[in-house]
């Protein structure tokens, strides 16, 4: 995902102007400094707290000897569920000369077919691409060129829809979204295709009606009902206009999650002013989203990267976009997840995949404990290019013995047990291989959303989405994001959800936006809370720590590994806490990490976040 939303400056603008918006942290009711012994461990009441999820008798009192947490409860994986019996795989060459047009048709026909016969076409036209191929050890039984490809496409689906290309870019996503529930070829008036009938002319159907806003409500009346999800897809908008209300068109639509738009018959919007309040497009977005055809909260793929303002896309978490708060994003703008999706069946359950078992370790006061997270591993286009190239550094690295081996976390999307299944079993088997690699859910539980503003009936659902995924992914823990002024919500409302006995979660890791503000308002020598739920159960809630960049040891968010590994030393003793790496400001596993974990004196132990929320909801009790 691109979140130049960290950026420091810029970020601090796009706080004052969101703020505006969603309301600050000031007004609202300042929490008790409820802090208990040596400030490590703290929980607050103030005497508001909403009593049918908090125990509020049991936050301020003294630190008392309890039995350990019960396992979670979760529902055990149906092994009986077979993969999906495929046959033979076509490999589908594109290179990048290819017209945009062609390149959608491409993997329009891709989705189709996978559509038809689970995972028989797969699209390569990068080296991305290309190395899933080796890593799964995919069988292809052929391969052919993208102009063979479509025409063969034309003439076995039923019929195509018609578009002008040049003319009607901004009307793209309407357009596919008729082809696609329509099972039809999209085709444009330069391309040279025949086929048997055209089901839909869209230079005809919405000559009238040629307005994004127009055409969305066209589409939708005549095709909503038959959808089965929502995806926003940029048709070529310029990502940094100077007028983020009316951009120009000024790149070509590119063609990724366009497989899966056809395959599961997804409804494509994208309304630059979908989320601004009082234009006619965000009335219509609501609507379309408010109609009951699809689970709520709504779960959006690809991408909302329209508004970027003060160095961030405001909605790219969609929370925020319409006032009835029921959405939240997929980072899905990758390709070929048709092929994945079909070719081996969903998975869930406790069992699903098969990680390695928590660290053993006792909490020791004399030492500090570090979990450290690399990030946004919700943006499932990461997971299919960049880290994998880092999981294989990481391969590399602990090739060479234990000492350069420390446990690592890594955060991997959920939707892999039902988008690729596949690629999700590679990660776990590669885990395996080093013995210390381990999964956290990523920001921020089943959804990317900001799940404290979600609406009160969404935040249950969410909750029991994200106990789910924890289930099947086998962790206890999730980096949760919240919009900064909200977080004394999530303290009091949403976040003592996971908070029960039997639950899934055990380690919520915490991250505001914008980054560079603080999240709690916490005394400095405080790097956790314990939430103790009304059954007794507890979960440790952690202050954040971001770590972004190597290049500047006066910004601590860009410290280089020598400076980290000094402030990590200088914790005091008994701390357990986190650190959250990610890539946007030049991060990378080797410039970074490897370097860092070398560093480090002896008292310091890097663990799991799993084994760093269990640390620290053992040392309370």
């Amino acid at each position: 995902m691109n979140r130049t939303l960290r950026r420091t400056f810029e970020f601090a603008m796009l706080f004052g102007f969101a703020t505006a918006w969603f309301g600050c942290e000031s007004a609202r009711p300042a929490p008790v400094d409820a802090s208990l012994d040596a400030g490590i461990d703290a929980t607050i009441d103030d005497g508001s707290m909403d009593a049918s999820l908090i125990d509020a008798s049991a936050m301020d009192a003294p630190r008392v000897e309890r039995p350990p947490l019960p396992p979670p409860m979760c529902a055990p994986h149906d092994a009986s569920v077979a993969d999906v019996v495929t046959g033979p795989i076509t490999v589908v060459r594109v290179d990048n000369a290819l017209s945009a047009p062609m390149k959608l048709a491409v993997h329009a026909c891709a989705g189709l077919r996978n559509r038809a016969a689970p995972g028989s076409v797969y699209v390569q036209s990068n080296a991305n691409e290309a190395a899933w191929i080796t890593e799964l050890s995919l069988a292809t039984a052929s391969t052919v060129d993208a102009a063979a490809f479509v025409q063969t496409c034309a003439a076995e689906v039923p019929s195509c829809v018609r578009y002008d290309y040049a003319s009607q870019r901004p009307l793209m996503p309407n357009i596919l979204t008729a082809a696609a529930v329509l099972g039809a070829l999209p085709v444009d008036r330069t391309m040279t295709v025949s086929c048997a009938t055209t089901s839909f002319d869209a230079v005809e159907e919405l000559r009238a009606r040629n307005t994004p806003e127009l055409a969305t409500r066209y589409v939708f009346d005549r095709f909503g009902s038959q959808t089965t999800g929502l995806a926003m897809l940029n048709p070529g908008y310029e990502i940094e206009s100077m007028t983020p209300a009316n951009p120009r068109i000024t790149r070509d639509m590119p063609p990724t999650l366009l497989d899966l738009v056809f395959a599961r018959r997804l409804f494509v919007v994208f309304l630059v002013n979908g989320c601004s309040e009082g234009h006619p497009e965000r009335a219509l977005l609501g609507t379309i989203v408010n109609a009951g055809h699809w689970p709520t909260p709504v779960a959006v793929y690809g991408y909302n990267n329209s508004w970027l303002t003060g160095g961030g896309f405001i909605h790219e978490a969609q929370t925020f976009c319409l006032p009835t708060r029921n959405m939240g994003a997929i980072a899905s703008e990758t390709t070929n997840l048709s092929f994945f999706s079909t070719r081996a069946s969903s998975v869930g359950g406790a069992g699903a995949v098969r990680g390695n078992p928590p660290e053993t370790t006792t909490y020791d006061p004399t030492r500090t404990y570090v979990a450290v997270v690399v990030g946004d591993g919700d943006n499932i286009d990461f997971v299919m290019s960049t880290r994998r190239e880092w999981l294989r550094q990481r391969l590399a690295a602990c090739a060479a013995g234990g000492a350069s081996c420390p446990p690592l976390s890594w955060s991997i999307s959920p939707h892999l047990l039902q988008l690729a299944p596949d690629v999700l079993r590679w990660y776990y088997e590669q885990s395996r291989v080093t013995g210390r690699d381990y999964f956290v859910l990523p920001p921020s539980g089943h959804l990317y959303a900001y799940p404290s503003s979600l609406a009160p009936d969404s935040q249950d659902r969410f909750v029991t989405a994200t106990e789910e995924d924890a289930c099947s992914l086998g962790v206890t823990s999730v980096v949760h994001w919240d919009w900064a002024g909200t977080w004394q919500d999530a303290e009091r409302v949403f976040l003592p959800k996971y908070a029960r006995l039997g639950g899934a979660i055990r380690g919520v890791f915490a991250m505001n936006v914008p980054y560079v503000l603080p999240a709690f308002s916490w005394p400095a020598s405080r790097f956790f809370t314990i939430l103790t739920g009304a059954d007794g159960g507890q979960v440790a809630l952690f202050k954040p720590r971001s770590w972004r960049g190597v290049n500047n040891d006066s910004n601590q968010f860009f410290y280089s590994p020598r400076r980290m590994a000094e402030e990590i030393a200088n914790y005091p003793r008994g701390t357990i806490t986190w650190l959250y790496m990610t890539s946007d400001g030049g991060l990378t596993l080797q410039n970074a990490f490897l370097p860092l974990s070398s560093m480090l004196p002896a008292h310091v132990q890097l663990v799991s976040t799993d084994t760093a929320a269990r640390l620290a909801i053992e040392s309370r009790r």
